[in-house]
């Protein structure tokens, strides 16, 4: 899967550097509707359903076998056709004289209603990588990639619907962190085998991020794995460090404190706003 998320992101770049490299063409606010229809039509050859949601640019691309049906994971074929509409949605973002803040790509299986591939990404992310301020690898992180099924989708499908909602800011975030950290525990070599993450998500609730994860430590005797202190602190440390992170990149402070617990040992740590700045670069060691 981060192969092809990699694969997405090196089409990326060469489409970008086509753009900034001549005159963008212009989508005003009026057609971008029918511009990204015209564009996945007639370039990737795929019917999409598009919606505009305050600044929120939502497009649906219906699939026959997105999924593998023995590994039920994202066929080869969907995966180009979303690489095709991806670099569709972010020609036409860039280049509207109307301001998107997200746009999100929801690619449904016909074959399965309900199951989906869904893309979110910042649109200020975008400018960013253009113009060389973030690099391949921070902008590969910066997108949200989800596969799920949607018991809503089901509903869109007898209706032929498409319901898409606003993205918010800290719901963003609060996804993205949630990738950073579960990230961090599968690919980190020096915690694989070491850790098990089963779950991470969060929510901003009266002005305070609260996320649960579930993580325990593998290979322990049951005694220290309940009872031991030093692992059980260290894991939610290092999720603080990405949970700061994110907030530190959108430099969002309409908060008032970070919540996290370890639902394995019901372990909760808290830290304020004005001290979570200082998580971000603070080194969590492991052992």
């Amino acid at each position: 899967m981060r192969h092809r998320v990699s694969l997405i992101t090196m089409i990326m770049l060469i489409s970008f550097i086509g753009i900034s490299c001549a005159p963008a063409p212009t989508y005003p606010r009026e057609k971008v509707i029918e511009g990204i229809k015209d564009i996945c039509k007639k370039e990737y050859g795929v019917d999409v359903d598009v919606k505009i949601v305050d600044t929120t640019l939502g497009v649906r691309m219906p699939l026959k076998g997105v999924f593998d049906p023995e590994t039920f994971q994202p066929a080869p074929d969907a995966l180009e056709k979303l690489d095709g509409v991806m670099l569709s949605v972010s020609r036409v973002a860039l280049s509207s004289d109307k301001s998107f803040d997200f746009y999100t790509i929801i690619t449904t299986d016909t074959a399965i209603p309900g199951t989906e591939i869904v893309i979110t990404r910042y649109v200020g992310d975008l400018r960013r990588y253009v113009f060389g301020d973030i690099s391949r690898g921070e902008f590969s992180n910066r997108m949200v990639f989800d596969v799920r099924f949607n018991p809503e989708g089901v509903l869109d499908v007898w209706l032929n619907e498409f319901t898409l909602r606003e993205v918010r800011l800290q719901d963003f975030i609060c996804k993205q962190a949630a990738h950073r950290i579960v990230s961090e525990f599968k690919d980190n070599k020096m915690l694989v085998g070491k850790f098990k993450i089963s779950s991470c998500a969060g929510k901003l609730e009266l002005g305070r991020f609260r996320f649960q994860v579930e993580i325990t430590r593998e290979g322990l005797p049951m005694s220290e794995l309940i009872h031991g202190t030093a692992w059980h602190d260290k894991v939610l440390e290092l999720c603080l460090q990405k949970i700061a992170h994110t907030l530190y990149i959108y430099d969002f402070n309409d908060f008032d404190d970070v919540e996290i617990t370890n639902t394995f040992d019901n372990k909760l740590m808290q830290v304020n706003r004005a001290d979570i700045k200082n998580w971000r670069k603070r080194p969590v060691t492991i052992e």
